[in-house]
């Protein structure tokens, strides 16, 4: 990048843009969960998703910085960014709409991770370390990893 900002660079913005969202969620989501999706969702269950999340941000970024290619942007994108940033705040959108209440997460995924995520995927491109289809395929498979994993640890459907 003639800027200096590269993809590499980019990419630490990602663990510390949790933790805002966190101290969004932190009070509230727990009982949010239990009444809209899943009486069976514990503090405990929260606590582990998001201790798993930081760690696995770090780890992410620490591959993306040594590896800067291709195949590790897309793994990168497909398995940890996309669903955290760009499918998480459309949980939290469409939560909040669908069950018209305050969804925790919602504004800090709204402004914080989209913009990042936008961020993140512009400077992916311009790399050339995503392509328009090795992007679509990442946002596909990343929107039903999410799905699943939503599914499956917050409303506990399998």
């Amino acid at each position: 990048m003639s800027d200096g900002f590269t993809f590499r660079h980019a990419v630490w913005l990602f663990p510390p843009a949790f933790i805002p969202h966190v101290v969004e969620e932190w009070p509230q989501f727990t009982r949010w969960a239990q009444i809209h999706a899943s009486g069976q969702f514990t503090r405990r269950d929260y606590n582990a998703i998001h201790v798993a999340g930081v760690f696995a941000s770090v780890l992410g970024a620490t591959l993306v910085w040594l590896f800067p290619n291709p195949a590790v942007v897309l793994l990168f994108s497909t398995f940890l960014f996309a669903p955290s940033a760009c499918f998480n705040a459309l949980f939290h959108a469409g939560a909040s709409l669908l069950t018209q209440t305050y969804c925790p997460g919602v504004v800090t995924a709204i402004l914080i991770y989209l913009p990042l995520f936008i961020l993140l995927i512009e400077r992916a491109y311009a790399e050339r370390l995503l392509t328009p289809l090795t992007l679509a395929a990442s946002l596909l498979v990343a929107g039903l990893f999410h799905t699943w994993e939503v599914g499956h640890s917050v409303f506990k459907a399998w």
